[in-house]
C-alpha cells in the first residue's frame, strides 16, 4: 500500500472515531433532532413562528423533549423518537394541530371556543360550579353587572380591541332581579372577522327547567345600538334595526343584547 492510500486510509478511520465519538456522547443525535424538530414546525404551522429553548434526553419517553416557545410566549413541547437517530416527533403533536387548526382556519363550535388561545385564561364556562358568585367573577378578571359595576374597563378594552380588528375576549356575568347570576361569554375572531357568544342561563332560577341552557351563536358585529331612550351593547348581523323593527329581532339569532351601557 503506497503512501497516499495509507494517509486516505488513516483519515478514514479519524472520521469514523469522531462520527462515533459524537453519536455516543449524544451531540449528533440531539442536533437530528433539533434540525428534524425545527423541520416539522416549519412544514406544519407555517404561519406560526418558534422559537428554540432547549433539548434534554428523556428515558421514560424513550426520546429527546426538545421546548419551543411561539409568538405568543407559549412553550411548545416535542419529544423526538429514537436514542440514535430521532427524526419523528411521537409526542406533542395532536394538542399542538389540534390548536393550530382552530386559531388559522376558524372556531366552529364551543369546543373550539375554549380551545382557542383567545379564551385560555379564562375556566371553561361549562365547568364553572354552579354556585359561581359575583364575588367569584370579580376575583375572576370578569365584567360585572349588578347593583356595583365592577372591571367595567374591560368592556373598553374589548371593544378598543374590536375595532382595532385584534382578538379579543370579555366574560360579562350579570345578576338577575331575583339574585341569580347568568354569564356571557364574547369572543372577537379578527382573522374571520366573527364575533362568537356563549351564554350560560344554568343560574337562573327564575327559567325553567328546559332553558336553563348554555348556548353558543355567532354573529356579524358587535356595537352599541341605541333603542328607546338607552344605549345597548350588541351582537347583530346585517344592519342595527330602528325601533318600529326591533321587537321581533331582539334576543334572536341575528340580534342579541349583552348589556346596557348607558
Amino acid at each position: 500500500m503506497n503512501k497516499k492510500r495509507k494517509i486516505i486510509l488513516i483519515v478514514i478511520i479519524v472520521l469514523i472515531i469522531i462520527s462515533l465519538g459524537l453519536w455516543i456522547s449524544w451531540i449528533i443525535p440531539e442536533q437530528i433532532a433539533k434540525n428534524s424538530a425545527e423541520k416539522y414546525l416549519k412544514e406544519n404551522f407555517p404561519e406560526k413562528q418558534f422559537e428554540y429553548e432547549n433539548i434534554e434526553w428523556v428515558s421514560s419517553f424513550g426520546g429527546f423533549d426538545i421546548k419551543f416557545k411561539d409568538e405568543n410566549g407559549k412553550t411548545v413541547s416535542l419529544i423526538m423518537d429514537g436514542r440514535f437517530f430521532p427524526d419523528t416527533p411521537t409526542e406533542g403533536t395532536n394538542d399542538l394541530e389540534e390548536g393550530y387548526k382552530i386559531e388559522y382556519k376558524g372556531i366552529s363550535d364551543i369546543n373550539d371556543f375554549y380551545n382557542h388561545s383567545i379564551t385560555e385564561n379564562y375556566t371553561d364556562i361549562r365547568t364553572l360550579p354552579q354556585n359561581y358568585s359575583l364575588e367569584q367573577a370579580q376575583k375572576d378578571n370578569c365584567f360585572i353587572i349588578g347593583a356595583m359595576v365592577h372591571n367595567d374597563n374591560l368592556y373598553n378594552e374589548f371593544m378598543n380591541k374590536y375595532n382595532e380588528k385584534e382578538n379579543a375576549f370579555i366574560r360579562v356575568v350579570q345578576s338577575t332581579a331575583e339574585g341569580d347570576i347568568y354569564i356571557i361569554d364574547v369572543l372577537y375572531e379578527a382573522r374571520n372577522n366573527k364575533i362568537h357568544l356563549v351564554k350560560d342561563d344554568t343560574r337562573d332560577k327564575l327559567l325553567a327547567e328546559e332553558e336553563r341552557t348554555i348556548k353558543y351563536q355567532t354573529y356579524e358585529k358587535t356595537g352599541v345600538w341605541n333603542y328607546q331612550n338607552s344605549q345597548y351593547w350588541v351582537t347583530y348581523n346585517g344592519e342595527l334595526p330602528d325601533e318600529n323593527t326591533a321587537e321581533n329581532l331582539i334576543n334572536s339569532g341575528d340580534l342579541f343584547i349583552i348589556a346596557t351601557v348607558n
